[in-house]
């Protein structure tokens, strides 16, 4: 991959890819993914909680889009990055894959250990404790529990429910996530904050694809389910525990989504991925695929949306929901079609290629092309 630099909108890094007498620093055992956008205030915290952990071996590398930039924010980063485990790379936004990919793609590590800038590890031994599983070489990847803020887990209603369902698919292939699960077992899908995977796999099985704006892990553990061996498997553990916070200021503020809205990109990804790589199944099922939309983005409304807050705004919104969707789904439809037939193939996964040598100190800030060739 070339990177081009922005040289108006950026300020220069400290250290350039391109001069020859820079030092390489040896490639870390465990590179910490980092996705980061518009949040610049919170990002320290993570960054100092991951400074700390009690690993002797590895690298963080930020992909920081933020398009608000407060200056004090950007100097607290700016002083982090200092320390030679950190690297803060500049990216126009990405979407939630492109930035997992791009991370993928500026990291170093054998082992690479995702979370985003707005939840938090519990503990100073959790890379430890993600690392440790691989000892078996037969796991491919590694999904942990996510507790509360106070580094207490946060039990569901019914819990063998969580326990037999965790990274799991329903019939339409949506996943059904659970990740305050407390059983460790095997699973058919990873989460994309708290998980470890191998470089290995990702070598294997490519990147994740970038045409949905929800659920974007399942394109790659639908490609690792469909070419594993009989004894390889995907792993959900519940001793590596992420503090997962909600309602931090910033990001792509996804709980401000209607229930309309929700159910738009329910619909994206039904006929981006899983029409992808389910095709009968997506073609026998979709008039189901039309009811589940509907039912996801009731459940939206009810429990997780912030733009319906009172029962009043929540009795509109699933209205407004159930009166327009039948036409709007159509509307969709048609625009879906009009633009495939007008790009053409979708934006899916690149496939990773070799490692890049990267300077042992010092942030680079850079533009990823907007044109690069991508698998279908």
């Amino acid at each position: 991959m070339h990177a081009t630099q922005n040289h108006a909108a950026l300020p220069q890094p400290a250290l350039r890819r391109s001069e020859a007498h820079v030092e390489v620093q040896q490639a870390p055992r465990i590179s910490v993914i980092v996705r980061s956008y518009n949040r610049l205030g919170v990002l320290p915290e993570l960054l100092e909680e991951l400074l700390a952990q009690d690993h002797d071996d590895f690298e963080i590398v930020v992909v920081e889009q933020s398009v608000v930039r407060p200056p004090d924010d950007v100097a607290r980063v700016d002083a982090l990055a200092r320390d030679p485990r950190v690297r803060i790379i500049r990216y126009r936004p990405l979407g939630g894959p492109g930035a997992r990919n791009a991370g993928v793609r500026e990291s170093r590590g054998e082992l690479l250990v995702f979370i985003d800038d707005d939840d938090l590890p519990s503990g100073r031994d959790w890379l430890r404790k993600h690392e440790a599983n691989f000892e078996d070489p037969r796991c491919l990847g590694v999904t942990g529990m996510f507790v509360g803020e106070d580094h207490e887990p946060q039990p569901y209603a019914n819990m063998k429910r969580a326990n037999a369902s965790v990274l799991s698919f329903n019939v339409v292939k949506w996943q059904r996530a659970f990740p305050r699960a407390d059983q460790r077992k095997q699973v058919e899908s990873l989460m994309g904050g708290n998980a470890a995977i191998p470089r290995r796999t990702l070598e294997r099985f490519g990147l994740w694809d970038e045409c949905t704006p929800c659920e974007d892990e399942p394109s790659l553990a639908f490609r690792i389910n469909a070419g594993k061996r009989d004894d390889e498997f995907l792993l959900f553990d519940p001793v590596p525990r992420m503090r997962r916070r909600k309602d931090v200021p910033g990001g792509m503020d996804k709980r401000l989504l209607s229930g309309v809205g929700y159910a738009k990109k329910a619909f994206t990804f039904f006929h981006n991925i899983v029409g992808h790589y389910f095709p009968r199944r997506f073609v026998l099922l979709y008039p189901a695929i039309f009811v589940y939309c509907a039912i996801l983005a009731t459940d939206w409304i009810v429990n997780d949306s912030r733009k319906h807050q009172t029962y009043t705004h929540r009795a509109i919104g699933m209205v407004w929901l159930y009166v327009a969707m039948p036409p709007l789904w159509i509307g969709w439809l048609a625009g879906w079609w009009y633009h495939r037939l007008r790009t053409g193939p979708l934006k899916r996964y690149r496939p990773l290629g070799p490692r890049s040598s990267v300077p042992a100190i010092g942030s680079g800030e850079h533009t990823l092309p907007r044109s690069e060739p991508l698998v279908a």
